[in-house]
């Protein structure tokens, strides 16, 4: 399910280049002055149900399996569920295709006063060692691709009932994806997800390192705590800057409500930079 030829959820930088993230004027700072993006534990998004709604949808398919799952895998599915839950956790980034929308502006940007910063979405996809994936809102096709999910696992233990190991593969996987549907009803956002799964045990959270598209390793980023917008969040700082120089920040756009002395405080800490400013024409009333 992570090979790309056969996941739903992929993501291609071919067909879209650079992504954004909407924030305020302050956070898009920090980012250009550490060269950082922060990924914040899936709990603290902004939608309430995050993960909870997967889940649901998840269990509820689970006795609705064309043909029906066998006892065991079916223990193997909930083993997987419960696994996921209580020794790992997902930090999330997210960003979306959008480069210049008023909705973004409005929910995430500080009321259009904030800033939208264009991130390489190569570097994310290659060589930041995060996993990156389009996010799926259409509980139809969700339902499909879930059953298929569990279509697979049954077949996977039928073709070999002793390996359990195989089988339960196939069923993490499956848990895994769940980090990457929501709601319908935030269709619109048409995000795209950076994320980063951390190890939960008796000393806090550990990040094991990452993967680059080429095989070779990522380091481990020490997570940390931070109040964000929804609480206390576990977090981390990601690196954005490339293995072959330079930043993997390409771009920041001011908001079409941000002040003349943000605009002209950015515009300044860019220059010296190569990253391209610009200003949002978008009609827009706080």
């Amino acid at each position: 399910m992570d090979d790309k030829p056969h996941t739903p959820f992929n993501f291609s930088s071919d067909q879209c280049p650079v992504l954004y993230h909407y924030t305020s004027v302050a956070a898009a700072l920090a980012m250009i002055e550490s060269q950082t993006f922060w990924l914040s534990e899936y709990t603290a998004m902004n939608d309430t149900s995050e993960f909870a709604f997967a889940r649901e949808l998840y269990l509820r398919l689970l006795p609705t399996v064309e043909g029906g799952l066998s006892l065991v895998p079916r223990v193997i599915a909930l083993t997987a569920l419960e696994d996921v839950q209580r020794n790992m956790t997902m930090l999330i980034g997210s960003l979306t295709e959008r480069r210049d929308d008023l909705n973004q502006w409005r929910l995430y940007a500080d009321n259009g006063g904030g800033c939208v910063v264009g991130i390489d979405a190569s570097y994310l996809e290659h060589d930041a060692g995060v996993a990156i994936r389009t996010v799926l809102y259409d509980e139809e096709r969700v339902s499909r691709l879930l059953r298929a999910s569990m279509t697979v696992l049954q077949e996977a233990y039928e073709e070999d009932p002793l390996d359990f190991e195989v089988s339960y593969d196939y069923a993490r996987r499956a848990i895994v994806d769940l980090f990457t549907i929501k709601h319908p009803a935030f269709a619109d956002e048409r995000e795209v997800r950076v994320s980063r799964m951390l190890v939960v045990g008796a000393q806090g959270i550990t990040d094991v390192g990452g993967n680059r598209t080429d095989g070779s390793e990522t380091p481990p980023i020490p997570p940390f705590e931070r109040t964000g917008a929804f609480g206390l969040t576990r977090s981390m700082s990601l690196p954005l800057s490339k293995p072959s120089g330079g930043s993997a920040i390409v771009s920041v756009g001011i908001g079409p409500a941000a002040t003349e002395a943000d605009a002209l405080e950015i515009t300044q800490r860019l220059q010296a930079s190569g990253v391209d400013a610009w200003r949002s024409t978008l009609p827009f009333r706080r």
